[in-house]
């Protein structure tokens, strides 16, 4: 693993970018909450009930994002830039109807939204009006998500990077300025935050739109054609992925949220140093992300291009090097964690409650980053987003939630003990999800062969138009993401063709499968690239 260089290349060039993200992201909103926390109690009521308003619309746009990244980076790696475009349109208009009618309904009806989570009345007019400001967003932040996976699957991660960064520090600033009335703003106090938020996303987007065609890159559509002409199945298989990812976090939410009404009925102390482990989660976790995002890019450019045992290789190298750097982290964080807790002003038994919860923590880290690389990268980049789905719903809900109440409510064990038991999910899900990647049952290609040679460098869409019957299923691919090649064909007395790899040179024609017929038809194939070519290996 570590003397492959080309491999650890191509994770450090999407991993770090991505992990970089991911940890900017965290620290800076850390520094907004505690802003927003200097307002009062109802303010942070007001606006933590937004986040688990907004956090459905995340969630579900995060599924429509991640089914992007699924089709896109195979599409990538089969070199078919016209299907990309045709899945960035196909996820623009469904993100377009959610998001919509999510802004509609929040600026509609934002008291009865906030209503299904409160009843303090002060809590439902401060949110109300900080929901419906945000609600603007909603729009903005998906064409961002869509557009920063359909970049992600093409290997291009520093520009959303970039963007994301300068969007949050603007966030942190603008909600300084409108929060408390410093830098020449308006003291606007909560919608101040909203305020700034909403400014925030709208640059994000801009930032993201204007790279995308300043870099010329695939999702640059300057047609609106282009983004559409997709056949009747594509939406289908597309929703047949990307459903199941949104249903998988919405049931993650839910559970998520029954751990924390245990640890919340378990008492005040006994929650407080559960509490102390989410900072510390959130790091580790932010840390090992960016692996996450490598897999499912780099695995799903090889299932696009039919390389099924370099997806399978790929898959098991990553997920050895996330278990190696879980460890890692993990035993660096259970070293510090004795100094972390007494950074708290609480009472010395809650602290050393909350050591022993970091300790189990650090060690199911390793559990949690392998799941989080098996589950949710590899298997998803081959569109097995159903059997996923399962998996973690039974895991949580079967296993983990049922642990949960019995350790806390009928045995009556102590918190620190209770997140040792209902962590064993992790350990089942492991354990079916690597029975699952052995099989290979997940290593699948979601896109069809190309009817022409639209998307490849040095052939256009007219390349061939039709061509004869013949299972190329059986012969190697002629490009890849990292390089083209040259074929050869070469007939025997039975009218089989063998198609040769010959070098780096651009593809000089596209076969496909069409209906029966007793000759090949080729076009635009000229006389010496039919007879002349010859590449290493080829038989005279």
């Amino acid at each position: 693993m570590f003397t492959d260089r080309g491999f650890l290349d191509d994770v450090r060039r999407i991993a770090l970018p991505i992990t970089a993200q991911a940890m900017i992201m965290s620290l800076l909103m850390m520094t907004d909450q505690l802003m927003v926390g200097q307002l009062g109690a109802t303010a942070v009521a007001s606006v933590g009930i937004s986040a688990k308003i907004t956090g459905i619309v995340s969630v579900v746009l995060a599924g429509l994002a991640t089914g992007t990244t699924i089709f896109c980076a195979q599409y990538w790696g089969n070199k078919d830039t016209g299907r990309i475009r045709q899945i960035f349109g196909l996820s623009l208009a469904l993100g377009l109807i959610f998001s919509s009618g999510m802004t509609a309904l929040v600026a509609v009806f934002p008291t009865q939204v906030f209503g299904a989570f409160t009843t303090d009345a002060q809590v439902l007019a401060d949110g109300g009006a900080y929901l419906r400001i945000v609600a603007i967003s909603f729009v903005p932040t998906m064409a961002t998500m869509i557009y920063s996976a359909v970049l992600r699957s093409t290997g291009q991660v520093k520009l959303p990077l970039y963007a994301s960064t300068c969007a949050v520090i603007l966030n942190v600033v603008l909600d300084f300025g409108l929060i408390f009335g410093h830098l020449g703003l308006p003291e606007l106090g909560l919608v101040g935050a909203a305020v700034g938020t909403t400014i925030a996303r709208f640059v994000e987007f801009v930032l993201i739109v204007g790279g995308t065609y300043a870099t010329r890159h695939v999702a640059a559509v300057t047609r609106l054609g282009d983004l559409r002409g997709h056949d009747g199945g594509l939406p289908r298989r597309f929703l047949i992925v990307s459903l199941p990812l949104a249903a998988n976090e919405l049931l993650w939410i839910l559970g998520e949220s029954a751990y924390a009404v245990v640890y919340g009925r378990m008492g005040t102390e006994q929650m407080a140093a559960m509490s102390m482990t989410f900072p510390l989660q959130g790091l580790g976790i932010g840390l090992l992300s960016g692996l996450a995002g490598a897999a499912s890019v780099l695995v799903g450019h090889r299932l696009g291009r039919g390389d099924y045992d370099g997806a399978a290789d790929y898959a098991a190298k990553i997920i050895r090097l996330g278990v190696l750097l879980a460890v890692v982290v993990g035993a660096v964080v259970a070293a510090g964690s004795s100094f972390f807790v007494s950074l708290y002003q609480i009472a010395p038994e809650v602290q050393h409650l909350g050591r022993l919860c970091i300790l189990v923590f650090c060690g199911f880290l390793w559990v949690k980053v392998a799941n989080m690389i098996l589950a949710g990268a590899v298997l998803n980049a081959g569109g097995d987003s159903r059997f996923v789905l399962v998996m973690e719903s039974l895991a949580t809900w079967v296993v983990g939630v049922p642990t949960a109440f019995l350790a806390a409510f009928t045995i009556g064990l102590p918190i620190w003990w209770v997140y040792l038991l209902l962590s064993v999910e992790e350990v089942v899900r492991l354990a079916v999800g690597r029975r699952r990647l052995i099989s290979r049952k997940w290593a699948r290609s979601l896109v069809e062969p190309r009817r022409d040679g639209a998307g490849m460098p040095g052939t256009s869409g007219r390349a061939v138009r039709r061509s004869a019957t013949a299972n190329l299923d059986r012969f190697p691919t002629i490009s890849s993401p990292t390089h083209t090649e040259r074929a050869t064909m070469k007939f025997h007395s039975t009218n089989e063709p063998i198609l040769r790899r010959a070098g780096n040179a651009r593809p000089t024609m596209i076969i496909r499968r069409e209906e029966p017929v007793d000759r090949w038809a080729v076009e635009n194939l000229t006389r010496d690239a039919f007879w002349g070519m010859r590449g290493p290996g080829c038989d005279e």
